[in-house]
């Protein structure tokens, strides 16, 4: 019985430390939405998101996907 408690802790302290990111897609040419962020406040939104686990949002890559999509990452380090 203490080994599938130990298994279950360990499970369980394992996904509370896993990585953590924030992804956003976004159109560079569409017509601004009230919906969504514009480019210049995913910094704080990332900000935001990560600061719910105590994390920092650190800018990793942008990246032009097919159609003219850019994804923006940012990882959430302690």
């Amino acid at each position: 019985m203490r080994i599938v408690f130990l298994i279950g802790m360990v499970a369980a302290l394992s996904g509370c430390g896993a990585d953590r990111d924030v992804t956003f897609i976004y159109y560079p040419h569409a017509p601004p939405s009230a919906t969504f962020p514009p480019r210049y406040r995913f910094d704080a939104l990332a900000s935001q998101e990560c600061g719910k686990y105590g994390m920092k949002a650190v800018h990793i890559w942008d990246s032009i996907w097919d159609w003219d999509r850019v994804r923006v990452n940012y990882n959430c380090v302690p």
